[in-house]
């Protein structure tokens, strides 16, 4: 797919987008920079509104709770920030301070867990883990072993968790069930050459295709849960880094970039990272489930 088939919804220029969710309910994505700010687009009024949570020196994901509330990855931990009022509490900290590991991508998964990984900041040390976190703030280790924790995503039966193994350069699958946070049968589902990118963010349509976003690569490849290449998107930019479905129909991709000095085009294509971008597929995706935190904003 050629690069001029993209719309920017908005260039705000992030230095790392991420974590673009659909609010079907208020017609809005929400995205975030990894820089310290939210973003939410309302495409009724076309009008862009962004925050920033005091104290908090990086934002590693958001997904959405209950009540109109956010649940933010921040680097101290997992925060729930109400946006209509500012306010934020914190919720829990599966990392437990852990120093020179902070918080990544995050989903919640079909049963309502919060599944949120970490990564080493160095980006050396395989001190990565992924964590799952039930409505209470109960945390189980799902895997570990990682420098950077990205994905993860779900199939539409719930199933099946895939997961983003970037410095590895590899895609997993998990089984999983709805009554334990337990992963089983760890499976390789796409390893990544060197001229591939390194897979970022995840998300799966309703026909159970993985859509994966390629840092370094300027492009987001839809695979068969198989792991076969289905479809390549190439973006005007290097630096891609999340994914998500949304419109009245969630036949609309979202993809987060970001920008970067040492990742760079040909002069002839200049670099528009920091957008969020959008494009009309044929695919449609599935709402992203709420968690219902026990904690109040």
């Amino acid at each position: 797919m050629a690069a001029h088939d993209w719309r920017i919804v908005a260039q705000t220029r992030d230095r790392l987008g991420e974590s673009p969710m659909w609010h079907p309910r208020e017609r809005a994505i929400y995205w975030i920079d990894w820089y310290r700010t939210v973003h939410r687009f309302r495409h009724d009024d076309q009008t862009l509104e962004s925050w920033t949570i005091a104290g908090a020196a990086s934002y590693g994901s958001l997904v959405f709770a209950k009540n109109g509330r956010l649940v933010l990855a921040l680097d101290s931990g997992l925060t729930l920030f109400d946006p209509a009022t500012g306010k934020s509490a914190f919720f829990a900290d599966p990392n437990e301070g852990r120093p020179g590991v902070s918080y990544n991508d995050g989903k919640v998964d079909r049963f309502g867990r919060l599944w949120v990984g970490t990564f080493d900041v160095s980006e050396a040390e395989p001190r990565g883990i992924l964590y799952c976190v039930d409505p209470g703030g109960r945390v189980t280790v799902g895997d570990s072993g990682f420098i950077v924790c990205n994905g993860p995503a779900f199939s539409p039966d719930g199933r099946t968790l895939y997961f983003s193994d970037t410095v590895g350069r590899r895609i997993f699958a998990y089984d999983m069930a709805p009554d334990t946070p337990q992963l089983n049968n760890r499976r390789l589902l796409v390893a990544m050459g060197n001229d591939e990118g390194t897979p970022d963010g995840l998300t799966v349509d309703a026909a159970g295709d993985v859509w994966c976003a390629q840092y370094g690569a300027g492009r987001v490849t839809r695979y068969t849960p198989s792991g076969q290449v289905k479809e390549v998107y190439r973006l005007p930019c290097p630096a891609v880094t999340s994914c998500t479905f949304g419109g009245d129909r969630f036949s609309t991709l979202y993809v987060t970039t970001g920008w970067s000095p040492g990742i760079r085009r040909p002069e002839d294509e200049p670099d528009q990272g920091g957008a969020l971008f959008s494009i009309e597929v044929e695919a449609q995706g599935l709402a992203e489930p709420e968690f219902e935190a026990s904690a109040r904003a």
